[in-house]
This record gives structure tokens, C-alpha cells and sequence, in this order.
């Protein structure tokens, strides 16, 4: 349990090190290239938006190439180079050096940023509200800019605090970085649920469950894509001084967009993701209505606090949904990041246009034009059940066999909502059960024909069942738990073996055709992502 926490501290850590990086690094290259005229912020972005997205993408190619025992000479040597790039930027004269070095510079940090989007997909299920995780570690990178507001025009302060960022950021990256293996284990489980439908434990107030993951990633692409162009283009309605860099040089949008942010992420991870399309919705309601009310002559002040808060919650929205598709995927370490990509290939997209339209319009009329925009998020929206806050039950919730007679598709049990049908066909307690007494290898206390009811009293070892554990169907309450936990569908199956008798762990292992050894590793993560100490705990705590 210990190493779980710790690895979550460090994943959070690293979470928050790159978006300090990423969005204090844009402030210091903006502030070195000091490009004249109105639309100059906007293009001093495209070197360092386009290289990042670069870094990003490129990721999945360093991820296979770089041998386990090479990854961390490979990370000192991007974290070196990095650093030398920085001070290039700091101390070169010419607008081109300056460019070409911050573009080298911002493609590195697109691979350490993406290095840290994978490790948290890959250990996204050992985390309870990995939302949370994300908003808090987001808030966290942005009020970390505070400090340095004050030595703005102090280049070596920047430097220096950019320069040990960047190190920790490489150290605990080489640290976090997962192994090969992650690759084929979601390899492995895709190909479990080949043809299947998706489903989520942590995100199954979606409901996305309908639909598979080719229909479920295109559906988050799009939206967040339509998002990012809305929110993109009414952040050119701010006026702050230059509107491409006011939240990086504004005290009052930093602390907007990191309140946003980790309210986004609490709110995300309640129950189940329930309320992260309302949450959504409504933000960008909001967040027109005050654009519009700011230009018909309403308090500027609100318009900034809805749009910032707005903005800091799209933020938590975008990494999180894409850091969650990506484990159903091909090629999960590419679309782990694909939400950070979309968005500066969004910005770079839009920016320039919007500005312009905005000089040449009436605000009024380009916030009508956005009218299209708004119901196309709206229908998305809706197609994936994210507007519903009362969804109707589905096949399997109705209760075990009933519900796979109904049609409720098998899927990965590491993946299971509450209450649908387990990965196997047949009833994972009852027929490691059945299996035994075939044998003739383990004592039990009914006979064949009634094993179904017995592995529904849950033979907790010294524990008598109560009447409610009689009525539990075993299937629903395996699924149940398996959700709960984030178990993947091998734990499950050890999970329900382990838990079904007294058998010793080696008759167990060979039961499943796996070596003692192997069992042994999956009980250690069953304890640790459970809270347990041994197989007694584990069992009471299954049927308690």
C-alpha cells in the first residue's frame, strides 16, 4: 500500500512540475522574444505551441526505442539539454536564435510532459480520484507562478527556478517512467474486449458503455475539440493588456484557472464522473452569457471570473478524458496526451482568425456565430449520456444472469461498472468452485449441484453469512467490487478463486494454470489497491 502512495505522490509531483514548466517557460520565451505589435504575443506562440505538440506526439517513438536501461541516461541528457536551451533563450540577442533555441527547448518539454501523461494513464486505475489528481497538480503547477511575478524582469531569477524545475521534472521522470511491458499488458486487455463494448468503473456515470471505443475516443475528440475552439476564441474577448499572455502575467486568471482546475477534478470524480458533462455544459453557458454581458456593458470582472474558472476546468477535462480513453486504445501512450496536443494546435488555429474577426465584427455577432458551435457540443453532449443524471439501468445492473440473458455484453472485469456481468461467461466464484470439486481437490461444504448458493455466502474462513449475504448474487457482487477497486480482469479471477474456499494458494494456482509465484504477485496488488493485509482480510472485506 505504501509503494502505491508513493508513486502516487511522485506521479502528482511531476503532474504538477511540467504544467509549471509548460506555462512558465511560455511566459519567459514571450518575455525574451518581445515581439512588437498587436498579434506579436500571438506569433511568438507558434515556435513553442507547434514544438511542444511535436514533443507530445512524438513520445510513443521515444517510448519504444529507448531501452529500460537506458531511459535514464536518455532522460539526463534531454534534462541537460533543456536546461542549455534555456539559457539560450535567456542570454541570445537575435529573434531567430532565440526562436529556433525555444522550439528545441518547448519539443523537450512536450516528451517529458507526455512521459508523464503516460505513467498516469498506465496508473490511472491504482488511483481512487485520479480527476483530483490531475486538477489538484494543475492548480498546483499554476500558483507556483505567483512567486515569480515579482522577478519578472529578473531573467537569472526565472532561469535558475526554471532550470531546477526542469531537473526534478527529468529526475522523477526517469523515476515514473513505466516499463515496456505496460505496452503489451493494454495490448492484451484490448484484445479481451475486442468487438466489445466500452465500460468504466470510474467513469461509468458517462455511459458511455453503449458505445466502443473507436465511437467513445471519436465522440471525446470531437468535443473536446469544439470546446478548445470556443473557449479559445473567447479568450480572445479578454483584454488584458495583451490577450495572449494575461494568464501567465495576472495573478487574478492564475488563481481563477487553478480554482477551476481542481474544482473541475473533485467534481469530475463524483460519482463516477455523473456531473462532468453538466459541469461542462454549464461552464460554457456560462462563460458566453458573460462575454455577452461584459460587451453590452456588464461588469468586467464577471466575464473574467466565469471565462478563467471556465477555462481552468476545461483544462482538468481535456487531460483527464484523454489519459482515461487512451487505456481502450491502440497506441495508448499517443492518445494519453492527445487532449494537451488538440488544444495548442486549437489555439494556434484559431488565435489569429478570432482576432481579427473580433477587430472587424461586432463581438455581438461573432458570439452569434458561435451559436452552431455551442449546439453541436450540446448534441455530443447528449449522444454520450452526459447530460443525464438519472440513466436508465442497464442490461446487467438488473442482477447477474438475468442480465446476461438480456444481452449485456461480456467485458474486462478491470473495467466493470457496478452491478453489470463479469469477463467470463460463466460465474467466476461459482465455477473456480464447481472446478475444485471436480477435481476432487479441495473440501467443500455443498455439493455440486448447489455451489451457486454456497459461493454466494461468501465462505469468509470464520465468518458465518447473514441473511443480506444469502441474497447477493455473486456475479453482480464480484463485478461490484472489481469496480470499486479498479481491478483488472486477471485480479478479478484470482480474486473470486481466492475467495471462494480454503484451498491452499498452490492448488489455487494450478487450478488456473498459473504458477504459485504468479498468484502470489497478484494477490500482493489485490492487497495493496484493497487496503488488505493477507487472505483472510481480503475475504472478509469481499463479503462484508
Amino acid at each position: 500500500m505504501g509503494n502505491v502512495k508513493r508513486e502516487n505522490r511522485l506521479l502528482f509531483c511531476a503532474l504538477a512540475l511540467f504544467f509549471f514548466v509548460f506555462l512558465e517557460s511560455t511566459l519567459f520565451f514571450q518575455t525574451n522574444l518581445a515581439q512588437p505589435g498587436e498579434l506579436g504575443p500571438f506569433f511568438s506562440q507558434l515556435p513553442i505551441q507547434g514544438a511542444s505538440t511535436l514533443g507530445l506526439l512524438a513520445f510513443p517513438l521515444k517510448n519504444r526505442l529507448v531501452g529500460e536501461k537506458g531511459r535514464p541516461v536518455f532522460m539526463g541528457a534531454v534534462t541537460v539539454l533543456g536546461v542549455a536551451c534555456l539559457v539560450g533563450v535567456a542570454f541570445a540577442s537575435s529573434p531567430l536564435v532565440i526562436a529556433c533555441t525555444g522550439a528545441v527547448g518547448f519539443f523537450l518539454i512536450g516528451l517529458a510532459g507526455a512521459t508523464v501523461y503516460w505513467a498516469t494513464c498506465v496508473r490511472s486505475r491504482s488511483i481512487a480520484r485520479f480527476a483530483t489528481l490531475i486538477g489538484g497538480s494543475h492548480a498546483l503547477g499554476v500558483l507556483a507562478q505567483i512567486p515569480l511575478l515579482e522577478f519578472t524582469s529578473n531573467h537569472l531569477v526565472e532561469a535558475v527556478v526554471l532550470s531546477a524545475s526542469i531537473i526534478a521534472l527529468g529526475v522523477i521522470n526517469a523515476r515514473i517512467w513505466p516499463p515496456r511491458s505496460a505496452l503489451a499488458e493494454f495490448s492484451a486487455q484490448r484484445e479481451q474486449r475486442k468487438g466489445k463494448r466500452l465500460e468504466s468503473s470510474k467513469f461509468a456515470g458517462w455511459r458511455l458503455d453503449h458505445m466502443t471505443p473507436r465511437t467513445a475516443v471519436i465522440m471525446i475528440f470531437a468535443l473536446v475539440l469544439l470546446f478548445s475552439v470556443l473557449f479559445n476564441t473567447l479568450y480572445a474577448f479578454i483584454d488584458i493588456g495583451s490577450p495572449w499572455t494575461s494568464q501567465y502575467t495576472n495573478i487574478t486568471p492564475r488563481v481563477l484557472m487553478a480554482v477551476g482546475g481542481f474544482a473541475g477534478g473533485v467534481l469530475f470524480d463524483l460519482h463516477r464522473a455523473r456531473y462532468l458533462g453538466i459541469a461542462m455544459f454549464w461552464m460554457m453557458l456560462l462563460s458566453v452569457g458573460a462575454m455577452l454581458g461584459v460587451e453590452a456593458g456588464g461588469p468586467y470582472v464577471v466575464g473574467e471570473v466565469v471565462y478563467f474558472l471556465g477555462s481552468g476546468m476545461f483544462m482538468t477535462f481535456y487531460t483527464t478524458v484523454f489519459v482515461w480513453i487512451a487505456q481502450f486504445l491502440r497506441a495508448p501512450d499517443l492518445w494519453c496526451s492527445m487532449g494537451r496536443a488538440l488544444n495548442n494546435v486549437t489555439a494556434i488555429a484559431i488565435g489569429a482568425p478570432a482576432l481579427l474577426v473580433i477587430n472587424l465584427t461586432s463581438p455581438i455577432a461573432v458570439v452569434v456565430l458561435l451559436v452552431p458551435l455551442i449546439i453541436g457540443i450540446n448534441a455530443l453532449l447528449f449522444a454520450a449520456g452526459m447530460l443525464d443524471l438519472n440513466p436508465r439501468p442497464r442490461g446487467g445492473e438488473t442482477g447477474g444472469r438475468a442480465g446476461k440473458q438480456a444481452g449485456a455484453p461480456p467485458g474486462s472485469a478491470g473495467n466493470i461498472t457496478p452491478g453489470q456481468a463479469a469477463t467470463s461467461e460463466r460465474t467466476p466464484v461459482a465455477s473456480e468452485a464447481a472446478h475444485g470439486i471436480a477435481n476432487g481437490d479441495m473440501p467443500v461444504k455443498s455439493s455440486a449441484t448447489d455451489h451457486v448458493p454456497e459461493a454466494a455466502e461468501g465462505p469468509a474462513p470464520g465468518a458465518a453469512p447473514s441473511v443480506d449475504d444469502a441474497a447477493i448474487d455473486p456475479e453482480a457482487h464480484l463485478a461490484d467490487f472489481a469496480g470499486r477497486f479498479s481491478l483488472t480482469p486477471r485480479e478479478t479471477e484470482v480474486l473470486a478463486a481466492v475467495t471462494a474456499d480454503e484451498r491452499p494458494l498452490k492448488h489455487v494456482a494450478a487450478d488456473m494454470g498459473i504458477s504459485l509465484r504468479v498468484l502470489q504477485r497478484h494477490l500482493t496488488s489485490l492487497y495493496q489497491k484493497t487496503g488488505t493485509q493477507s487472505r483472510v482480510g481480503l475475504t472478509k472485506l469481499f463479503w462484508e
